[in-house]
This record gives structure tokens, sequence and C-alpha cells, in this order.
């Protein structure tokens, strides 16, 4: 799933390229992708809408629109964005030659003169299309079809919105705060990281690299943690998600970004994806483990479990 880092990376390439142009008209090819209003009144109201910036919050990215409006997404599991440049065409013919295929694979896509590119991994399964007025268009691609699209009044932010916590890499996000939040918290560490209350944007893997950063084991419990090791922890998140943006993001299996590249910060992870290889800093091999049905990976060497086993919850295998 697309954390922080691949979403901000996301919104910094749309607001460099598409802010200030107009949505000519939109499709949606798979009706479930579009949470809210209902998908007519979607088309009706997204369509003449000049695009004015490009936010982020926890892992939804926030497209502003004119008329007081915004988009809502949340990419999940594998929700990605592609812009096309001006000369690409859409071919819609599979839904009436293949209802079952057209409900996996979407329409294809394909340049002046019919040559088609749907062979390319990138443009399959589209399941939105905004098309600007200069000929460009915005598709979202999502394989497993858990992302979500919303256009909403700017008055109803806190409505799409609510649950989240504080942004990781603004001022609100403070030590004391933070500290606040795990107090009396019995459960592990690495589930609470996991809790978009207590941090927003933060998920499975840059919750292993900032467990790693503090040396602390995922096993434990929130509460059990000092003062020091809570600052420490705190200074990783911070860390950890600063350099996946600047390695444009982690990818693994689907996150691209919106020129259909991969990025790169795979290459710079320490303990995530890594077990059976050594630790970067004490040559111990990394292990995996599952807490509460996710995968967590650390290393046993620097990150020990403490000598107090109150302050361990059980892992489930």
């Amino acid at each position: 799933m697309p954390e922080l880092p691949e979403v901000e990376y996301t919104a910094r390439q749309l607001r460099a390229s598409v802010v200030g142009a107009t949505i000519r008209e939109a499709y949606v090819f798979w009706e479930r992708a579009i949470s809210h209003p209902a998908v007519p009144d979607f088309l009706a109201e997204v369509a003449g809408r000049r695009i004015e910036g490009v936010r982020r919050r926890g892992k939804f990215l926030l497209i502003d629109l004119s008329g007081n409006m915004f988009l809502s997404i949340h990419r999940r599991m594998t929700g990605n964005f592609l812009l096309l440049p001006v000369g690409w065409g859409l071919d819609t013919s599979l839904r009436e030659q293949d209802r079952v295929a057209w409900n996996t694979r979407g329409p294809r896509f394909y340049v002046d003169g019919g040559q088609e590119a749907a062979e390319q991994a990138e443009f399959k399964y589209c399941r939105a299309c905004f098309v600007f007025e200069d000929g460009r268009c915005l598709l979202f691609t999502d394989p497993r079809k858990f992302g979500k699209i919303g256009l909403w009044p700017r008055e109803r932010e806190q409505e799409a919105l609510k649950g989240l916590g504080p942004e990781p890499l603004e001022a609100e996000f403070s030590v004391e705060r933070f500290a606040s939040s795990l107090r009396g918290r019995r459960t592990g560490i690495k589930q609470v990281l996991l809790d978009q209350t207590v941090v927003a944007g933060v998920g499975n893997i840059y919750a292993d690299e900032a467990l790693f950063y503090a040396r602390i084991h995922p096993l434990r419990r929130a509460e059990s943690l000092s003062e020091d090791e809570m600052r420490t922890l705190h200074e990783g998140i911070v860390d950890v998600l600063t350099r996946g943006i600047e390695h444009g993001g982690t990818s693994f299996n689907d996150y691209r970004d919106l020129w259909g590249e991969a990025g790169d910060n795979f290459n710079h992870v320490r303990v995530y994806h890594q077990e059976g290889k050594p630790c970067s800093r004490c040559g111990t091999v990394i292990e995996r483990m599952v807490i509460a049905q996710r995968s967590a990976h650390f290393c046993p060497g620097c990150q020990q479990a403490p000598a107090q086993p109150g302050d361990v919850v059980t892992s489930v295998p």
C-alpha cells in the first residue's frame, strides 16, 4: 500500500504538472472506485472544473478544484496515477465484447495511428480517467480495485478525512504529543504506529524502518518505552519518511509514480523485506514475524526484546 512518502511524491509531481489544467470530462470504468457522490453526480460535478492545487493528508491525495470542491483519493493497495501526454486515445469496446474481461482489465489506450499500448503494465486496470482541456489524460489504475475517489465540497473536508492523527512532517507532530499517545497503551508499538489516529500516513514499511532506527523491538508494549526511546522513535519516523520522499517512494510490486517509474527507496530500506540478509548495522541476520496479521521485519541484534516479559506482547505465528 502506498504510504506517506509515495503519496507525497506523487502529489509533488501532480502539483508541478496539472495545476491550472481544466477537466473537460471524466470517465469511470469501475463504479465502486467512486466513494462519493453517486457516479452520475460525480461525472457531472467534476466536468469543467479547474485544478487549483494538490495536497496530501496522511495517505490521502487531495486535488483542489474550482468552485470550492476537492477530490480525495485513497490509493489503498495498488492504486496509481499515470499522466498521458496529448495524442492518446481511449478504446472501451471491450465493455460490450467481454464484460468479465472488462471488469478485470478496463479500457485500452492507444496513440494516434492505432498503435496499442495496453500490453504495458502501467496502462492496465484503469478504473477512472480525467481528460483535460489540453488533451492530456490522467489515469487512475488499480489492479486490486480497493482504491477510492471522492468529490467533496471544501466545507466537508473534515468529514471526508475523519479519524486522521497529526501529520508527522508538520510541527503538530511534536515529541510531547507523540509520547502522550503512547503512554498507557499496552498494545505493541508496531501496531500503534499503524494506527492512523496516532500518526497519519505511516504504514508497514516505514513503521519497520522507524523501529529499526530507534533500536526498538516491534513487540514492545508502547507504554514500556522510556522517554529517550520515544524521542528517538519520533526522530526515526521523521527521518525515514523524509528519506522515503527524497528517494521517490518504495516500490516492491505495484507502486509507480506519475510517469510509471518505480521508486528508488527499495534500495535504501534497512529491514523491510530484508529477512535473511545481514543487518547493515551489526551483521545479525534480519528476521520476519507476524504481528496482528501484518509482517514485521527487525534485527534481533539491534532491536532486542526487553528482559521484562510484561513489556512484550505475543506475536501471531
